[in-house]
């Protein structure tokens, strides 16, 4: 009888290690991975499709490595993002700091406008300044590992009807994605409308506003282009993305998918993303003109008086933004962002970056 128990419980522990849901029997197949732009972004073209492919290439077969990829708001609402990392609900998400005003201060430095020019500098110095201090890595969702990071494009104003200098935009309804652009919305007179960015065509279409303040790569993907055919261009201020992966997920992949994993993301994805969104947006410029799209550019009276208007968002970022934080620590982040960028611009401008 005890022989026949003893056997009894040796085959329930089987089964139950059978059907258990162990990380070698689940591997890694069909991950989530939330990138926020839609399929037809150059982002996702250019650099996430090809990681995806490489990796089921680098790791194949029934516990190899494969991603579903999700745009903004398909796997949960925007706002939901550093809890949804947190919790389990996405295995790599992303989160946008400037949605989460209070939560991410210092990293959110990349946010003030006229620190960044570009997406190709932004972006590597975003990573760079996650990487350098644990302070800002200790702002990112609980729970998680940061995968890499990156910042749009400069932003521009698209408009239904031409708007031609900033006079002529005062007044004006501009749907706007986050904190960040409300208050540039603002200081330039305009009447921010804020909306979840999927939602802006609908929008425009239906007369809700008079147009948006975004960078130009997402005006093709997300149909904007179909309602707004007038550009204003400001080229001014940016805003900064973080992917994370699921902490308990990451812990249990194999050391050679992590290290793998880790040689594609960081700063190597960063500056491959910022790259896709800079030729995206000349790309998309350029289809746009050859659809009739009007581009008009700053007269220098406007820019100084764009620049001006602009001027106080970094004193706000140092004295309000992080008033909770150590002046010394706040300084010491301006001070890598700039001189980081500062090396990254020259890096860029020698042609390091073309290939």
């Amino acid at each position: 009888m005890r022989r026949h128990l003893t056997l009894l419980a040796a085959a329930l522990v089987s089964a139950a290690m059978a059907i258990a849901p162990t990380a070698d029997a689940k591997g890694f197949r069909h991950l989530s991975f939330n990138g926020g732009y839609a399929m037809s972004h150059p982002t996702v073209e250019l650099v996430w499709k090809p990681f995806m492919k490489e990796a089921e290439t680098a790791f194949p077969g029934k516990n190899g490595l494969s991603f579903d990829y999700f745009a903004t708001n398909e796997l949960f609402p925007e706002a939901e993002s550093l809890a949804a990392v947190a919790d389990g609900r996405v295995d790599f998400g992303r989160m946008r700091p400037s949605l989460f005003p209070g939560k991410m201060n210092l990293l959110s430095v990349v946010d003030v406008p006229g620190l960044f020019s570009n997406a190709v500098t932004g972006s590597v110095v975003m990573q760079e300044l996650i990487e350098a201090f644990p302070e800002v890595r200790r702002e990112l969702p609980e729970n998680s590992v940061p995968y890499t990071s990156w910042v749009s494009a400069t932003y521009q104003v698209h408009t239904i009807k031409p708007v031609k200098s900033l006079a002529e935009l005062k007044g004006h309804k501009l749907v706007v994605w986050d904190a960040v652009t409300i208050e540039i919305a603002k200081a330039l007179g305009a009447n921010p409308v804020r909306l979840p960015s999927p939602d802006t065509y609908l929008a425009l279409s239906k007369g809700m506003a008079d147009g948006v303040l975004c960078p130009m790569a997402p005006v093709r993907s997300f149909k904007i282009s179909e309602a707004t055919k007038y550009h204003l261009m400001l080229n001014t201020g940016v805003t900064g993305f973080s992917i994370n992966a699921h902490k308990p997920l990451w812990d249990d992949m194999p050391a050679d998918m992590q290290k793998w994993l880790s040689e594609k993301g960081g700063k190597a994805m960063a500056l491959a993303i910022g790259k896709s969104l800079e030729a995206g947006a000349r790309e998309d410029a350029e289809w746009m003109k050859r659809q009739g799209h009007e581009f008009y550019e700053l007269s220098e009276q406007d820019h100084a008086a764009l620049m001006q208007a602009l001027a106080p968002f970094l004193e706000h970022w140092q004295k309000e933004t992080c008033k909770n934080e150590s002046p010394e620590l706040v300084q010491k982040v301006l001070n890598f962002v700039k001189e980081r960028n500062a090396w990254h611009m020259a890096q860029m401008e020698s042609g390091a970056y073309d290939k």
